[in-house]
Parts: structure tokens; C-alpha cells; sequence
């Protein structure tokens, strides 16, 4: 949730590996509150209207609203809440080909011949502070599609949790813990995820590493066919104390699995 005047904006944020599929649906989700059953009416036509935000012209901040999708709900007096939804494909599919011009977008809410309500007095927004309400925030639902060249079983990285049954090579959560081996002279982190590779490599990785099933096949003492092990790692920030008591930061170098494969 983000705000600019006064004005409410979703800000939805999606991962790298995520925006590198295509776009088949997107829903973007909204709670609408149930109706006074005081009011004096027998009928009430509320518009929704979707705004995407878009960032301002030159060195300005200001964003620029435009109109993407609107939605008419007609309902009697004293209708209960329900959940309502608007196509926003598009907008998705742009954001995810250009992330920067993701600024997010804005909820306009109101009555047929009212213009005295608030957007919040008829759709559910992050930012109300009755708990109950945390249940009926708005969302949006993507359906997506990997557009990627078809990818064999030799290029697949797995992760297992602690409990998986799967045998092939794969990435496992890892807890380090430094004061467990004693090494008070790390400040910061006490403990991280490191993460760890295990699994068997069979024989569909053939293609991939031939040097290593021929020498396998021909058996010279020592020699092993292909292991599950790191294929990338990442670094970690550390603070700890030198030899001489000195608070140091540091980034130290393939602390963290990223990805496990077979080599």
C-alpha cells in the first residue's frame, strides 16, 4: 500500500522468475462491504473503477492516473459482503514485461447519486485498522505460463523440504548456528540459512556430462560418476571481531546455496 495526497495506491510486487512467464489471467480481487440496511433504498448501483498509476512526465514525482477497467454491482438494501473481481490482464502483462512502470494502481468506489462516500466505506483496504478486515484485503490472482524452451530433467533444480522422499539431487534447508560451534567472535549473524545439496545423480544427466560416465564406465580407481552438489552460491554480510578486537564488516563468499545440480 502506498500513498500519494490522500489517495490509496496497491502496490503489487512479483519475483524475477515470475515475470519471466507469460501472462494468461489476471483477476484483481476486491471485498465490497455489506450495505447499510438503514438506508432508505430498495435498490443501490455502486461503480468500481480501476485506475493504473503512471509515473509523471519529466523530473516529477507526480504519478498520472488513467482509467483501466470499471465494474457495476446493482444490490438491494442490506446485502451481505461479497468479493468482486475485475480483468486486468493487461496491466499485468506490462508490468511484467516493463517492471519499472509497475507504480501500482488505485480503487475509485461510489454510489449512483452519493457523492458523499469515502472508497473505504464500501470496499475493504489494507490500510483500515479493524482486524477483521485483514481477512478481506484486496489481492490479485495471476494465471501464468512458462514460455521458456522446454527444459529436460539434466537442467532441473530441485528444493526438497527437511521431510521430502525425493531421492534425485536436491536443495535442502540448512540452519547454521555460530554459537553452537563456539564462535563468539561473530557479532552478526548469530545464525543463518546456509542450505545444503544431497540426492542421487542418475543416469539422465548422460548427455549433459559424458566425460564423466565414460570414465565412470571404465573404471579407473577413484573415480565416481556425477555428484549432487552446489552449482551456485551467494555471499552473506558478517560483522565479527579481528585478532586484535576490532569490529570488522565483512562479505564473505559462497556462504549460501543457491542452487544444487549434478557435476
Amino acid at each position: 500500500m502506498r500513498h500519494w495526497r490522500g489517495q490509496e495506491m496497491l502496490y503489487f510486487r512479483f519475483t524475477d522468475k515470475m515475470m519471466d512467464n507469460k501472462v494468461v489471467r489476471a483477476q484483481l480481487w476486491l471485498y465490497l462491504k455489506p450495505s447499510p440496511p438503514t438506508e432508505y433504498y430498495d435498490h443501490q448501483t455502486v461503480t468500481i473503477t480501476v485506475l493504473r498509476a503512471l509515473r509523471g512526465i519529466g523530473a516529477s514525482d507526480t504519478p498520472i492516473f488513467t482509467p483501466l477497467t470499471s465494474l457495476k454491482e446493482t444490490r438491494p438494501r442490506g446485502s451481505r459482503g461479497k468479493w468482486v473481481s475485475l480483468e486486468v490482464k493487461r496491466l499485468v502483462a506490462d508490468w511484467f514485461k516493463f517492471p519499472r512502470d509497475n507504480q501500482g494502481l488505485a480503487v475509485q468506489a461510489s454510489i449512483q447519486g452519493r457523492d458523499d462516500l469515502h472508497p473505504q466505506h464500501l470496499i475493504v483496504t489494507p490500510s483500515q485498522n479493524d482486524h477483521s478486515s485483514s481477512y478481506y484485503v484486496p489481492f490479485l490472482e495471476v494465471h501464468i505460463a512458462d514460455t521458456r524452451k522446454h527444459r529436460t530433467k539434466r537442467t532441473i533444480s530441485l528444493n526438497c523440504p527437511e521431510n521430502s522422499n525425493e531421492t534425485r539431487c536436491c536443495r535442502y534447508p540448512l540452519t547454521v548456528d555460530f554459537e553452537e560451534f563456539g564462535w563468539d567472535w561473530i557479532i552478526a549473524p548469530k545464525k543463518y540459512e546456509a542450505n545444503y545439496c544431497s540426492g542421487e545423480c542418475p543416469f539422465v544427466w548422460f548427455q549433459k556430462y559424458t566425460h564423466t560416465h565414460v570414465v565412470q564406465l571404465a573404471s579407473p580407481s577413484g573415480t565416481d560418476g556425477p555428484c549432487c552438489a552446489p552449482r551456485k552460491l551467494s555471499s552473506i554480510s558478517m560483522l565479527y571481531f579481528d585478532q586484535e578486537f576490532n569490529i570488522i564488516y565483512g562479505l564473505l563468499p559462497g556462504m549460501v546455496v543457491d542452487r544444487c545440480g549434478c557435476s
